[in-house]
């Protein structure tokens, strides 16, 4: 993955170049006024042989969050249920442009909270702990638009469209 920034410490714009393997998406990309939460797989073990009592399949991946001059990446577990039923929410709250989504892992070290204000703006509030064994936590809060979200429900139908709802069917 290839992050360019431009523009002026004012204006700036972040751009995401996404890689694609075997003609499905396997990141998205959450983006905001000051920052982005990326998630990218790596690998799913037990696809498409066995789904997790979680739902969907485990996954193992790799998460970014910026949120202006704090950055965090990381290896992360989740299910690719998560996933699924992250988008399910998101895609009915920017269509009724209102509501909450939450996407958090079992492991319970990442959590997103989306919360749509007003005029189609929402904030993205939450954390990740690499170490549940240690109190080292970043907490974020991003502010973002409806604009930004038409690219990650995009990313996000690719990705659920490849392996499938909570059982890991299509």
């Amino acid at each position: 993955m290839l992050i360019g920034i431009f523009g002026s410490p004012l204006l700036c714009t972040t751009i995401i170049f996404l890689k694609k393997r075997d003609g499905m998406m396997n990141e998205f990309t959450l983006e905001g006024k000051q920052g982005f939460i990326h998630l990218k797989l790596q690998e799913v073990p037990d696809f498409p042989d066995s789904t997790s009592h979680f739902g969907g399949y485990d996954a193992r991946g790799v998460v970014e969050i910026k949120s202006g001059n704090y950055y965090v990446r990381s290896e992360v577990w989740f299910t690719t249920g998560e996933v699924f039923e992250f988008y399910q929410e998101l895609k009915q709250c920017f269509q009724k442009l209102r509501g909450d989504v939450v996407f958090s892992n079992y492991d319970s070290n990442l959590r997103i909270e989306i919360s749509f204000t007003s005029f189609g703006h929402f904030i993205m509030k939450g954390f990740f702990q690499e170490r549940p064994d240690q109190d080292n936590q970043l907490q974020f809060e991003i502010e973002s638009d409806q604009s930004y979200l038409s690219s990650t429900l995009n990313q996000l139908e690719k990705f659920v469209d490849y392996y499938g709802d909570l059982k890991g069917e299509n």
